[in-house]
């Protein structure tokens, strides 16, 4: 066998998808399913926005649907620009994140002949923060029970937060700030025992929290082969999804077994050598919210210019944002987490500290940053810039077709990498 035919069988082998995200897909698809045929029994299940206590109505073991998943759904199907004009045609600006509100959109359009997965069921209440637009109208919609929450402001600034999150969480997310969102939870724990027709069993939920710290231990393991390999072995649209799907379903045994089968995978292939790009000449990191309608996007230039996409705030986040460990109250564990989960990505110092303590920990040449108005991206783009890291700033939503022009902003990629990356190599 020559060695041009070993090459090209060991790049169409290093392409595969992983296997896990074949079995992720098949979970989500019969779990959905089932969902729907709860629901249309009369049993209940919750609407929730990625990052509040899902793990709440794990322990009480009441189905719940995350709003991003479905509008990941909906983008991946590619039908969002359908359901982002539905959302226009009701009156609802085009400046409205569609990122939690496309389900929204599935729901006001009732007699569409494909609706995503067979369309969202009417939920039994929505649990979401009262800065997200859709979550609150979509509850009036339904005339459903809405638990609104807020994440209360930082007084103190810790540009090494990933340093303090897993066992100085009290330190770090102050108390007064758990305690704020500790009296929240039990608002959120009462509606739930209230839909599960018992008591919170507190010991269960300590079960739960548990699971999600070794949840999140594996992601951590993933994250430091992605960073320490001489070369990627997995893709960043597939880490991305899968990272995603498993949390979506933290805490329960199914995402923990998932965890540890995608570690396993990843790190099988790194021990063999199967990287995506066996030419990978530049490693880039992502910033930003996942484009769900174009996951692609990540490996479409690994053969023009060898450019590899090997970090994203997916999975860097889970390793170091939902980690708590040390806790004797899980009530109190969970407030901390979502006390700041997901602020701390943007808001200065911390939000530019951390992205360059992800690029040199990854050894990137660039970074290519989803420009999002009021979610600090010009902080983070800064912190990049002066750390001697490029940054390009793409502006389009992660989910809305209308707002992607892929002639476009493949062209400002491509110039990015020829005329700055390059260059700033030579």
């Amino acid at each position: 066998m020559s060695e041009e035919v070993q090459s090209a069988r060991a790049k169409h082998q290093a392409s595969k998808q992983l296997e896990v995200s074949h079995t992720l897909r098949a979970h989500h698809r019969a779990w959905f399913e089932e969902l729907q045929r709860r629901a249309a029994d009369g049993q209940p299940y919750v609407i929730c926005h990625p990052t509040t206590p899902h793990e709440i109505f794990e322990a009480l073991d009441i189905p719940y649907v995350v709003d991003a998943w479905y509008a990941g759904i909906v983008a991946a199907r590619r039908q969002s620009k359908h359901y982002s004009d539905v959302l226009s045609a009701h009156g609802y600006h085009r400046g409205l994140r569609r990122y939690n509100s496309l389900g929204y959109g599935v729901v006001l359009d009732p007699n569409h002949p494909d609706k995503p997965w067979g369309g969202l069921p009417k939920a039994a209440g929505i649990v979401s923060w009262n800065s997200e637009g859709g979550a609150l109208e979509l509850a009036e919609h339904w005339n459903v029970p809405f638990i609104g929450l807020d994440q209360p402001a930082c007084r103190v600034m810790h540009p090494n937060w990933w340093d303090m999150h897993r066992w100085n969480w009290e330190d770090f997310d102050e108390s007064y700030r758990i305690d704020f969102m500790e009296s929240q939870f039990r608002r959120v724990v009462a509606f739930a025992e209230r839909l599960a027709g018992r008591r919170m069993d507190y010991e269960r939920l300590a079960a739960v929290v548990d699971r999600v710290n070794e949840q999140e231990m594996y992601f951590d393991r993933i994250r430091s082969i992605l960073a320490t390999a001489p070369k990627l072995p997995v893709r960043l649209g597939e880490v991305m999804s899968q990272t995603m799907g498993i949390q979506w379903h933290r805490g329960s045994e199914w995402g923990l077994k998932q965890a540890r089968a995608f570690y396993e995978e990843v790190k099988a292939r790194a021990d063999a050598g199967k990287w995506v790009c066996p030419n990978e000449k530049y490693r880039f990191m992502y910033v930003g919210s996942g484009l769900w309608q174009k996951l692609e996007f990540f490996n479409s230039f690994e053969e023009s210019h060898g450019v590899v996409f090997v970090r994203s705030n997916y999975l860097s986040i889970a390793s170091d944002g939902y980690l708590r460990f040390g806790a004797t109250n899980p009530l109190r564990a969970l407030a901390s987490r979502y006390s700041i989960l997901a602020l701390q990505m943007w808001i200065p110092p911390m939000g530019g500290a951390w992205a360059v303590h992800e690029a040199r920990t990854h050894r990137v040449n660039a970074s290519v940053n989803l420009d999002r108005k009021g979610r600090g991206v010009t902080f983070v783009t800064r912190a990049l810039e002066e750390a001697g890291i490029p940054v390009l700033d793409i502006e389009a939503d992660p989910v809305d077709a209308n707002a992607w022009n892929d002639d476009r902003i493949r062209s400002q990629v491509i110039e990015f990498i020829e005329e700055r990356v390059a260059r700033a190599g030579e």
